[in-house]
């Protein structure tokens, strides 16, 4: 295998042969990305019984530097998450390493089964994006699952390659931005969000 099949499939959570990057355990993209196994369960069985899927996307807005605890608060009770995170190489003490940043900063995909879950008193949340309505706005599910498929390529990771990652802004996110359900700060990048005086609890 070739370092950069290797290492989308460590990112996929597969098994192989070869020794794993040089990244934290807590960096693993497999882990950001797979759907836990009630979640898939109740997914198949809904698709099964010709049921639609219960699960609604939406988008939350966190307060500046939340982005990592909501996501973590939100998986504790078993809600599906997606946090595009960029990762990169840091140099300290003469020393490389793996560090990682979210995408979009103040700004967590998750998706909610109305039935039975809930994200009353998640600690680091501030709104979750409003539609035309009243109600929260659902984000096209093929949309958020085109995200997912971005970060297990591994679009966003510039330890698989010699340059910066890309940027491209997913479809529903751009449709939030302009409608303003969005920060503007979602967008800046590294070096304009630290000018900003954002800081990510993620970046090393």
């Amino acid at each position: 295998m070739t370092r950069r099949s290797t290492a989308l499939a460590h990112a996929a959570g597969e098994m192989t042969d070869a020794p794993v990057l040089p990244a934290e355990p807590a960096l693993a993209l497999g882990e950001r990305c797979r759907w836990s196994r009630d979640m898939r369960r109740s997914a198949a069985m809904a698709q099964a019984a010709g049921e639609p899927n219960p699960l609604r996307w939406h988008a939350a807005v966190t307060f500046p530097g939340c982005e990592v605890k909501v996501r973590d608060a939100m998986q504790l009770r078993r809600i599906d998450t997606v946090l595009p995170m960029v990762r990169f190489w840091r140099i300290r003490s003469r020393k490389r390493f793996v560090a990682e940043r979210p995408l979009l900063a103040r700004t967590v995909i998750f998706g909610l089964d109305h039935a039975c879950q809930d994200i009353a008193g998640i600690e680091g949340l501030e709104r979750v994006v409003r539609g035309a309505s009243v109600g929260w706005a659902d984000l096209p599910e093929q949309d958020v699952y085109d995200l997912r498929l971005s970060i297990l390529r591994g679009e966003f990771d510039a330890t698989l390659r010699q340059d910066y990652p890309e940027r491209p802004l997913p479809r529903l996110i751009l449709y939030l931005l302009r409608n303003g359900d969005l920060p503007a700060q979602a967008v800046l990048t590294h070096k304009q969000a630290k000018r900003a005086g954002l800081k990510f609890a993620a970046a090393a």
